[in-house]
């Protein structure tokens, strides 16, 4: 049988060939140490399972509106409200999806028609040119570079803006660079979107919770009303409650748009879990402590990765400011051959070295549109995080230069 057209547009990933090769090795009995991992390692906190017990004793097993229920709807509002600086937020702007991920595919099929031009700033996280694609538009790759700290400057993003763009896709804080955008860098991206009356913007803020320092989130949907007009804010509770297993997320936009966005919604998965959603308007509406202690203890990983890569040769990086990953540059390490007799000539052959010879999982570079960066995530203990570092500094050590 002929499969359809669009199956061709997703493509094989190479996080998924070094993550089923690493799973083998740890099955034959391998320790293997994944910094690739993708979500907080941190266990649910109790109060949100007591509160999914209690939902399922009280029958919380049946469909629900396909939007969501309106207990979480609006308390989405409010939180986003409170939290984004945002007013005239109600339930209604609110639908209640199967992850953050589902929640872009929604939003990018309501409002992307075939042609229309779709800017991601690059590094990205892997779906965006993806879903893109699925929803017949043409991803538009803008790169940004480590000197840049990763940030999309406006003169770029001008540059790339055509009569076809249609959307801007902003993930902040980034995955997979931790950037987080200061006010100033948001503004400047704005009052160039706001030149072009046809052009939306797409807020992934998933990780806005997890934030270090003296960073703080900013919406960019906070500058103006046409701003918050102009915006699709998606959220969810995966990264800041631990919950990724629970698969919700969350979306907020113009009323137009949500109700096209649940129209899909209605026809493809229906509603959420309920009893997911109820676990969530626990985590919404209860303690936060919770989520404090967790960022207190991505700041203490986060200080100790990187002062442990900063004693690695040959890896250049920025401080991430938010999310829990790093994405150094390893160029000066492609090149160089094996001590089995291989050329290293990308990052991929490099992600695959480090599992080879250290038992070492991270994720290449490419897999984010970042080709000849490499990237670690903080997501588990110092000792394990030290052991990593130390691992790989030791296959770096065994190296050698073409010729030698």
């Amino acid at each position: 049988m002929q499969l359809a057209h669009r199956i061709r547009f997703v493509p094989n990933s190479p996080t998924l060939a070094i993550t089923a090769k690493a799973l083998k090795m740890k099955s034959e009995g391998r320790d293997i140490i994944s910094l690739s991992i993708g979500e907080p390692d941190f266990p649910t906190p109790a109060h949100i399972i007591e509160a999914a017990k209690v939902a399922l004793d009280n029958g919380a097993t049946k469909y629900t509106p396909a939007a969501g229920i309106p207990e979480l709807r609006q308390a989405v509002a409010d939180e986003i409200s409170a939290n984004y600086g945002l007013d005239k937020i109600t339930s209604d702007h609110v639908i209640i999806s199967s992850g953050a991920k589902h929640s872009l595919y929604n939003a990018m099929m309501a409002i992307i028609n075939p042609g229309d031009e779709v800017i991601i700033p690059a590094p990205y996280w892997v779906s965006y040119p993806v879903i893109a694609t699925l929803a017949s538009g043409i991803p538009v790759f803008i790169p940004t570079s480590l000197e840049e700290r990763f940030i999309l400057t406006p003169e770029k993003l001008r540059a790339a803006i055509t009569r076809r763009t249609k959307l801007v896709i902003l993930n902040n804080p980034s995955n997979p660079t931790g950037t987080v955008y200061n006010r100033k860098e948001l503004k400047a991206l704005l009052d160039v979107i706001l030149d072009f009356p046809n052009i939306m913007i797409l807020e992934d803020a998933i990780y806005r919770k997890l934030i270090y320092g003296n960073a703080k989130f900013t919406s960019i949907a906070s500058f103006s009303e046409e701003a918050r007009k102009r915006t699709i804010i998606i959220d969810g509770v995966s990264k800041a409650y631990a919950m990724t297993g629970w698969r919700i997320g969350f979306s907020i936009a113009r009323r137009q748009v949500t109700k096209a966005m649940a129209h899909i919604q209605s026809h493809t998965t229906s509603n959420p879990a309920a009893v997911s959603q109820m676990a969530s308007l626990a985590a919404l509406t209860g303690i936060q402590q919770p989520v404090d202690d967790m960022v207190g203890q991505f700041v203490s990983r986060r200080n100790y990765m990187l002062k442990h890569l900063s004693r690695l040769e040959n890896f250049e990086f920025h401080h991430p400011r938010g999310a829990f990953y790093v994405l150094p540059r390893i160029s000066n390490l492609l090149g160089k051959i094996t001590p089995t007799g291989d050329l290293l000539k990308t990052d991929v052959d490099l992600a695959n070295y480090f599992l080879d010879q250290s038992g070492v999982a991270l994720v290449p570079g490419t897999s984010f549109g970042a080709p000849s960066h490499i990237r670690l995530s903080y997501a588990l203990n110092n000792d394990r995080i030290e052991d990593a570092l130390n691992r790989i500094a030791e296959a770096v050590i065994q190296l050698r230069e073409p010729g030698v």
